[in-house]
């Protein structure tokens, strides 16, 4: 019964780490890196982007708090 354990034991972590394997042999592929710079891609242009709108949002109430205090009439664009 000892042994029957012991070797369902080491089976479980052969099949574990001949699946971790392949993925980190996969990760470590040409076509893997590729996925992986374009996630991180991804995921800094969508980070730049919310910077982008924040640091938009942030000057026009900015822009607003200084027109009310110097009595300054907001501009309309066209």
């Amino acid at each position: 019964m000892r042994r029957l354990f012991w070797m369902m034991v080491g089976a479980g972590l052969a099949v574990y780490l001949v699946l971790r394997g392949r993925d980190l042999l996969h990760r470590l592929t040409p076509r893997g890196v590729q996925e992986q710079v374009a996630a991180k891609g991804h995921q800094a242009a969508a980070g730049f982007g919310d910077f982008a709108a924040t640091f938009r949002a942030a000057m026009a109430e900015r822009e607003a708090e200084l027109r009310r205090e110097l009595n300054i009439p907001a501009t309309t664009t066209t």
